[in-house]
């Protein structure tokens, strides 16, 4: 049977499960969500060669702590896996405990589940030390199986190589990187794009690049990038009234009219920005996946309302209800409210 025909057998038992998950103890949630999960990839898990439970992890003078799960190569630990029942939002919190783990084992790799939210961390910045994101994060109920289900394959018994892994991982936060610095240098130009431009060999500005020259040419060199990516991006958007903010499904920009009657393409906040800025009166916890951005949006008392999707590719917005399976189109942030 191939690797995709088994997992989507797995994804059936999850879901036929669901109404029960806020139910499941930890334990609960091992057995039916977790160990199943491992089981799919190839994994005895009923191996202790393999698959132990309960691994020692003892931090400084911190004696018989233990991680839930380790999955284990020649007798050493490849995998560390921490694991929190069905119902519990996975945070910071849950992450600090893991971060204790992994710096005293050798092994790259940890994961944060509560059986349905799988979050995989590395040591990408710095070696035996857990960075503060996972590089690879998915929801099983939530998220097209076909984004990330390649990325799960990787980590199956049969596909298992630590160096490939850690490979495509540092290539997936260095494309989050640009992303990232790309949006912050179209609104404000860092130093060193200006200087990049400064130091052409086709602008003469001699030997010396000050800091004034720098600042001089930071506003022409916004507006020149703006002209390459085909957008005239205006600060104001920042500060403006967010009730009056409208998302468009399928992009992130906004029209509007000059004084001339020229229309422009002009780029408000990003749609996850928007709508973080206007659910103000609620606790919100985003996840940044290689292909989607999601919000999961709980009440002040920490239940949990429903999840905001946005798919990068085409910017298309949805927003699913705990419970029920079917993914609403959105159109604005007046609509996400009246879901909630």
């Amino acid at each position: 049977m191939e690797f995709k025909d088994t997992f989507a057998q797995y994804l059936n038992r999850v879901t036929r499960l669901k109404e029960q998950l806020d139910d499941l103890t930890e334990e609960a949630t091992k057995n039916a969500l977790i160990m199943p999960f491992f089981s799919m990839l190839g994994y005895d898990v009923f191996n202790t060669d393999e698959f132990m439970p309960e691994f020692v992890c003892d931090v400084g003078t911190k004696k018989g702590e233990k991680v839930d799960y380790a999955l284990l190569k020649d007798g050493e630990p490849v995998i560390l896996i921490e694991a929190k029942r069905a119902g519990m939002k996975l945070q910071k919190q849950q992450q600090s405990q893991l971060y204790r783990y992994f710096t005293v084992n050798r092994c790259r790799l940890a994961v944060l589940t509560n059986g349905i939210t799988y979050q995989i961390f590395s040591d990408i910045n710095v070696p035996n030390i857990m960075d503060d994101e996972p590089f690879l994060s998915f929801n099983l109920l939530e998220d097209d199986p076909a984004i990330y289900m390649s990325a799960v394959k990787q980590f199956s018994k049969e596909q298992f190589d630590i160096k490939n892994i850690l490979s495509k991982a540092i290539f997936q936060k260095y494309e989050k990187v640009v992303i990232k610095t790309l949006q912050q240098d179209l609104l404000s130009p860092s130093d060193e794009i200006v200087k990049y431009f400064l130091l052409r060999p086709e602008i003469k500005t001699g030997n010396r690049i000050t800091s004034q020259m720098i600042e001089k040419h930071r506003e022409i060199t916004k507006k020149a990038m703006q002209k390459v990516f085909g957008a005239v991006i205006n600060n104001n958007a920042l500060s403006q009234n967010t009730e009056n903010l409208s998302i468009n499904a399928k992009n992130d920009v906004t029209k509007i009219e000059t004084s001339s009657q020229q229309e422009i393409i002009q780029p408000t906040l990003s749609p996850i920005e928007q709508i973080k800025a206007t659910l103000t009166e609620y606790q919100l916890q985003d996840e940044d996946n290689p292909n989607f951005f999601r919000l999961h949006v709980y009440n002040s008392s920490g239940k949990k309302l429903g999840i905001v999707k946005i798919l990068k590719p085409d910017m298309n917005i949805q927003f699913k209800i705990p419970g029920n399976p079917t993914m609403y189109e959105i159109n604005s942030v007046e609509e996400i409210k009246s879901y909630l």
